[in-house]
């Protein structure tokens, strides 16, 4: 699904970044935009507490939040707040840093050097669709895809078999007797291997391949 600029929703939203000027540009972005910074976090423990104690629609997190414990924090908010929209933050863009996101569950992946109109896009429609996921570029994956056999294991066939049938991911992992981690990875992969950065696109670029028969 691609970024798409004016989205209605005005969210609230916790920001979660290490870097005061980083984070200080963000929320200053989406403050001028009309959305709601309710608190600022600098690491794993701080963020979940503010997004337990201020119940936002969005939580805009580094990829890289140091933290105490083990674990990232967009896995982790994703877990404890199922229907929390996630907007994960790369240094940079890269493919790597979407594949990641989409493993870890976020619904979202922009990278900080994106244009300040693309982190608010990404912003709303996440908070819109939190259990879509956009990303704001894969271009590299998508030219990787190009082939009529994308190469997908057995396990990202009964993956993509059960995506296609409309279950959730807990649901898959539930059927294949996995973690809901495990169950992201594969989606990761799947999307990786057929060019794609949603459900549906995988779902319809399977069919288009026959992968589904």
């Amino acid at each position: 699904m691609a970024l798409q600029a004016g989205v209605p929703q005005a969210p609230a939203v916790v920001i979660a970044e290490a870097n005061h000027l980083l984070r200080r540009g963000l929320s200053a972005t989406l403050a001028e935009a009309g959305i709601a910074v309710l608190a600022e976090a600098t690491d794993t423990d701080t963020a979940l507490a503010a997004v337990g104690r201020h119940q936002p629609d969005v939580l805009l997190a580094s990829l890289e939040l140091p933290g105490r414990g083990s674990g990232n924090v967009v896995a982790m908010a994703r877990d404890r707040w199922p229907d929390l929209a996630v907007v994960a933050l790369s240094p940079t863009a890269s493919d790597e840093a979407v594949l990641l996101a989409l493993a870890l569950g976020a619904s979202a992946q922009v990278p900080l050097t994106a244009p300040p109109e693309q982190v608010v896009a990404a912003t709303r429609q996440a908070a819109a669709s939190p259990g879509a996921f956009l990303a704001a570029d894969l271009a590299g994956s998508r030219r990787r895809a190009g082939a009529a056999e994308p190469g997908l294991t057995s396990r990202e066939h009964e993956v993509l078999r059960l995506a296609g049938e409309g279950l959730t991911v807990r649901e898959i992992s539930a059927r294949l007797f996995v973690a809901e981690a495990t169950t992201r990875s594969h989606l990761a992969g799947i999307y990786r291997k057929l060019g794609v950065t949603s459900r549906s696109q995988a779902v319809l670029r399977a069919e288009r391949l026959g992968l589904l028969r």
